[in-house]
């Protein structure tokens, strides 16, 4: 049998209300499941996922990333996705952020 994909693809709406592909990946240091989100312009390597934090009243989860590379105070952090599947019973979202991540 083969062995299983590290990383798998999934659609998103972006802030402009357009249809994306997202790759999702296991984080090396925590082992969730987490967005690839790119590399850094000024150094040129890859932001490293650094901690996810919950906001179950509002349907946000929030994957907060850092440049390894530069310097502390130009670290940039990034990406923010909402997992809401359009239903207000708290949950059903629950259950949609637990199968996320």
């Amino acid at each position: 049998m083969p062995p299983e994909s590290d990383s798998y693809t999934i659609s998103a709406i972006n802030s402009k209300n357009e249809v994306i592909d997202v790759v999702v990946i296991k984080c090396h240091h925590c082992n969730e499941n987490v967005p690839v989100v790119g590399i850094c312009s000024d150094c040129h390597t890859p932001y490293d996922h650094v901690k996810t934090v919950e906001n179950p009243e509002t349907g946000f989860i929030h994957f907060v990333y850092e440049c390894s590379k530069c310097p502390p105070g130009k670290r940039k952090a990034q990406k923010i996705i909402k997992v809401n599947d359009g239903n207000s019973n708290s949950s059903t979202r629950d259950d949609l952020m637990k199968n996320f991540l």
